[in-house]
């Protein structure tokens, strides 16, 4: 099994959304996944309560897990099978992102072009760096049609030494509307920008990951 943490040193950057988004594509694409919700709002889970009730989807897996039990429900969910672990944590500093991000294979920090944004990479990177963890900046909320945001995204990492995922994921509405039913933009507009977007990211994650062909879906139910 795979982790990997979804954290920045700032709040508003669209971390649940890029969980979700990543976990669904995962699952769609055949794996076993289970998203761990660390954030005390608890904005994933409630969204996967909504997904099963509205939508009748139990997949991807999510709950909320501290601190304290990270651990526990990793390995949890790797006996149960899992191929894939997504966390989403708290927004700031916090003992939660520096827990997950010790227990992740990989890092994704989301951020937008925004100065409070780029200070948050900056101290996200170098704790990765002090962790010897493998990160990459996620650019999220671009505006669409406007290569502005991307080009200063992709020099401002380049000075703090981060790579910069090659997908950048623009400011849709699809997002929001697609989670107040307990979807994600591909599920609810297949066919759309948002979508699109989505896959391709997730295409360059399993690449990162070197992810192969699913596993068996998981049919029903929970992590036990």
């Amino acid at each position: 099994m795979q982790t990997i943490a979804i954290t920045i040193n700032k709040g508003g950057v669209g971390k649940t959304t890029l969980t979700k988004s990543l976990a669904t594509a995962a699952t769609a694409a055949g794996f076993n996944v289970v998203m761990l919700d660390m954030d005390t709002q608890q904005n994933a889970e409630s969204w996967s309560k909504r997904r099963a009730s509205q939508q009748g989807k139990p997949l991807p897996l999510a709950r909320f897990t501290t601190e304290a039990d990270l651990a526990d429900e990793l390995a949890k969910a790797k006996r149960a099978g899992c191929d894939l672990a997504f966390i989403d944590t708290p927004p700031g500093r916090s003992s939660e992102a520096l827990a997950a991000v010790e227990a992740a294979d990989v890092v994704l920090i989301p951020f937008w072009n925004d100065q409070d944004a780029y200070e948050g990479v900056l101290r996200t990177s170098s704790m990765l760096r002090r962790m010897g963890k493998r990160g990459f900046g996620i650019l999220n909320f671009a505006t669409p049609n406007s290569r502005s945001h991307e080009d200063t995204a992709r020099a401002v990492l380049e000075t703090i030494g981060l790579p910069m995922a090659p997908v950048v994921l623009h400011r849709y509405d699809a997002h929001r509307l697609a989670s107040i039913k307990g979807l994600t933009a591909q599920e609810n507009e297949p066919d759309g920008v948002a979508a699109t977007e989505v896959e391709l990211l997730w295409d360059w994650l399993a690449a990162i990951l070197q992810m192969g062909t699913g596993a068996t879906v998981h049919k029903k139910g929970e992590v036990a």
